[in-house]
């Protein structure tokens, strides 16, 4: 049990059940009529500070603090640290450190899974969060992120923020309704000296007390590891609640609005669920999702973006935005609580990286942290498109992005002309996955295959072609040069897949879950492939 005492605290019990709808409007109530009271202060307290000046003197209090906590561990040993930390100018003496990737932590990440302390962090190690990634191939295994006090009080308080500033628009009334989280299972694993599990199963047992009896769907049903089994439970217990705030990935969140439908015999959530008034999302583009989350929200349903991943709480919405803007506004990067955030610009090095504050408008960066986990200089694998000092938008990941032929087209680019294609033919999408073909010879010239699980199919797909087309040549310079004339590129090709393919593939690959996400596109044909040969045995 120490692991588990570890996590939970000196005092652990394990979690009661989540009470019946019936058993706590009044505690709700009043826990809404105390959130109303205190938002104010409470958006202020959490608020990222703002202006290029602002921000770099929270980060460098931040750099310093990090510097000094990790300096007498074996990562700051081995990175040299504490000459960083003496150094007349430490902020260019850190700047001179490599750019670390998750190979450079395995050996000690595998010794602090058997218990060693003080390797990575001091102190214990709470947990280990598994992050499957795609800066490796799809199929290298999965990567486990080291959790410390320090680190879950800072995703803490990135949820915190979060939803403070959701709430300014929503109203804390959102507090007196049930409260659902779309996650992974809550379930850890505790065969090692370390528990490990999804960091939204680590969270869900760090909730504060007001909370944890009454999110949703409790911790019992959040423990099945099955997908499948917890979406059948989830949606016999949550159908007939007061639902007034839902989180999750867009893609899964449609799944489990469709089952709440259906078992409520309704067409859509806003019918089950009429108080639902807010949805806190992240994990993908929205942009592909806005026609399908429209059809089962309301108009004046307020939406929230998020940026947490196992290694940081990077960004939160600068703003609530509801779908009828077609996007969400950029996200604001969380300064000061507790993690240094720099970022690379494509094809730089160590020198080349700007903090929050240099961020150059419309520039492609990657996402590089430090924590107090034990991370320095991390690539967690993320591109990100800035808006200006401390604003971005999320751009894809590394790995995602598609340039085989020297196009260049980011994650969101696809997720865009995605969308317009879907708005040009009222299509509807639940998944999708976009890869090459490779030239022959018979066709020396190659394309981009579109594999698409519709919800509602478009009206016409040579429509919905043109429309996908079209985005991308007004909006990315390097393919309208690649398909000029059809020279070295052709028309995008679509493939309609069933559903069934794609959660298939991602149970395959350890990933069908609430906290898995389908690679939105690949440098080679392997995870195209494999969608295919799964919808052929579907139709055998």
């Amino acid at each position: 049990m120490v692991g588990r005492q570890s996590l939970y605290g000196t005092a652990y019990a394990p979690p009661a059940p989540a009470l019946p709808a019936h058993d706590c409007p009044r505690i709700l109530r009043m826990i809404a009529t105390l959130a109303r009271l205190a938002l104010p202060a409470w958006v202020r307290s959490t608020r990222p500070p703002r202006g290029a000046r602002a921000i770099a003197e929270a980060q460098g209090r931040i750099r310093r603090r990090l510097v000094r906590q990790l300096a007498p561990c074996a990562i700051g040993r081995q990175l040299g640290l504490a000459q960083v930390a003496q150094a007349p100018d430490q902020e260019r003496a850190f700047r001179d450190l490599p750019i670390t990737e998750y190979g450079d932590y395995e050996a000690l990440i595998q010794r602090t899974a058997a218990g060693e302390h003080g390797l990575l962090h001091r102190g214990r190690t709470l947990a280990l969060a598994q992050t499957s990634g795609t800066t490796r191939n799809h199929a290298a295994g999965e990567r486990f992120i080291p959790q410390n006090g320090r680190l879950l009080r800072h995703h803490r308080m990135g949820g915190a923020a979060s939803l403070a500033r959701a709430l300014e628009a929503a109203g804390a009334q959102t507090l007196a309704g049930r409260l659902l989280m779309v996650g992974g299972s809550s379930a850890l694993d505790n065969r090692h000296a370390v528990p490990m599990g999804d960091l939204s199963g680590i969270a869900a047992a760090r909730l504060p007390p007001w909370i944890r009896n009454h999110y949703e769907p409790g911790p019992f049903i959040s423990a099945i590891p099955d997908w499948e089994s917890r979406l059948l439970a989830l949606s016999a217990r949550c159908a007939p609640l007061d639902m007034t705030l839902v989180a999750g990935i867009p893609s899964w969140l449609l799944v489990v609005f469709e089952r709440i439908a259906r078992a409520r015999g309704v067409r859509a959530v806003s019918a089950a669920w009429p108080n639902l008034r807010l949805v806190l999302h992240g994990g993908h583009h929205v942009e592909p999702f806005i026609a399908s989350l429209g059809a089962h929200l309301r108009p004046e349903t307020w939406m929230m973006e998020v940026y947490p991943a196992s290694e940081a709480f990077i960004a939160m919405g600068s703003r609530p935005w509801r779908l009828g803007e077609g996007a969400p506004p950029a996200l604001e990067l969380l300064t000061d609580h507790g993690v240094l955030l720099e970022f690379c610009p494509q094809g730089g090095g160590p020198h080349d990286c700007v903090g929050a504050a240099g961020l150059e408008a419309g520039g492609i960066y990657r996402v590089l942290v430090t924590t107090p986990g034990g991370l320095v200089r991390y690539q967690v694998g993320d591109l990100v498109r800035a808006d200006g000092p401390g604003l971005v938008r999320v751009a894809g990941r590394i790995r995602t992005r598609i340039s085989v032929f020297g196009e260049h087209v980011e994650g969101f680019e696809l997720a865009q002309a995605l969308a317009a294609a879907c708005s040009a033919t009222a299509a509807e999408v639940a998944y999708y996955h976009v890869a090459p073909l490779l030239p022959t010879e018979s066709e020396p010239r190659g394309a981009h295959q579109w594999l698409v699980a519709f919800t509602r199919p478009p009206q016409d797909a040579q429509v919905f072609i043109g429309a996908l087309d079209r985005y991308l040549l007004a909006h990315v310079l390097d393919y309208a040069a690649h398909r000029r004339g059809d020279g070295q590129l052709l028309a995008p090709r679509l493939a309609e897949l069933p559903s069934r393919a794609f959660t298939d593939f991602l149970a395959g690959s350890g990933r069908c879950d609430a906290q898995r996400k389908m690679p939105q596109a690949w440098p080679d044909r392997t995870i195209a492939d494999q969608l295919f040969a799964l919808a052929q045995e579907k139709r055998l």
